[in-house]
């Protein structure tokens, strides 16, 4: 069976984008995800909001590989929505995420307004413009 991994957009608010990820995150479907995170990037987000409660590890790539398949930019935010273990990385180690057991969390975040401050060492700075935003999107 071919894996699949789904990307949907659910909210939109400034520079603040809330998605879910469903399927199975597996070496087949890491590109789609990451070229899904680098289309909101391109769409001016800096604040990603993202429910991998549902996304199935196939444990094929190593915690470093699941990292690069969230862009890397200092200005990037990740919140993380599920168990850290889902994903295989460990909270502090890489300052773009932030990790939300559940909906609720990242929510009061979401309303307060998140830190846009991501920080990684060796990212490279790079500006971009705001284009009109997509409302939904999905990547199968």
């Amino acid at each position: 069976m071919r894996a699949t991994v789904r990307v949907r957009v659910l909210a939109v608010d400034g520079p603040q984008v809330w998605v879910a990820v469903s399927g199975r995150l597996s070496t087949t479907t890491a590109p789609a995800l990451a070229q899904a995170l680098l289309l909101r990037e391109a769409e001016g987000f800096t604040a990603f909001f993202v429910d991998v409660s549902t996304l199935t590890d196939d444990r094929e790539l190593t915690a470093d590989e699941i990292r690069e398949v969230f862009p890397c930019d200092r200005r990037l935010a990740f919140h993380l929505i599920g168990s850290a273990d889902d994903l295989r990385l460990q909270p502090g180690r890489d300052p773009r995420f932030v990790f939300h057991p559940g909906p609720a969390s990242a929510w009061s975040v979401w309303v307060h307004g998140s830190s846009t401050k991501g920080g990684k060492a060796g990212c490279p700075s790079s500006t971009r413009t705001r284009s009109r935003r997509s409302s939904l999107g999905s990547i199968t």
